[in-house]
């Protein structure tokens, strides 16, 4: 981002699964948190799914080049491929939904008149919203419903801005707007 977030974020990682297209999200403060991110998501998801994370897709980054990254799957037995170069066409449904995330976000921040440094929140709600919204790269169903085989409940939620104390994606609480 442009602008750094209230809490001194200044980039978002994303990790989609290719079958149900549920979508996690990282806030970073700077591109090496990466790695341990990687490591706090594997761990989470394979206890959350009893399923093994096999392949690992991602843009040539120097974050995702790294000599501890590359080990680490190596180790693990994680196929990493890693898309040519100025070719975002091949991590399509990566760069696709990062677009969707940030024009939601630029859409719920301009129409509340918030300033910019609120994206973390716009971001994060962002993505719970498209958990929770039905696509059709998952027929059927929603992101969250196939990644978890339950049936979503939206009844809590609030329109972006609002004064309300609403439930964040982690968990914690925040009062937007």
């Amino acid at each position: 981002m442009d602008i750094s977030s209230v809490g001194g974020n200044k980039y978002f990682l994303t990790f989609i699964d290719d079958f149900s297209r549920k979508t996690w999200i990282y806030l970073l403060k700077s591109k090496d948190e990466v790695f341990q991110c990687f490591k706090i998501f594997k761990a989470f998801v394979e206890r959350q799914s009893d399923k093994l994370i096999k392949m690992v897709r991602s843009d040539g980054g120097g974050e995702y080049k790294s000599n501890e990254f590359k080990r680490n799957c190596e180790e693990l037995g994680l196929q990493h491929n890693i898309t040519c170069p100025y070719t975002p066409q091949h991590n399509e449904v990566a760069e696709r939904k990062n677009r969707t995330i940030m024009d939601m976000t630029r859409s719920m921040l301009k129409a509340k008149g918030m300033p910019n440094y609120f994206w973390v929140e716009a971001i994060t709600c962002a993505v719970y919203l498209i958990n929770k919204s039905p696509t059709r790269s998952v027929p059927n169903t929603t992101p969250i419903e196939a990644w978890s085989g339950f049936k979503s409940n939206v009844q809590h939620l609030k329109v972006f801005g609002s004064n309300y104390l609403c439930s964040c994606p982690q968990g914690s609480k925040i009062e937007v707007g």
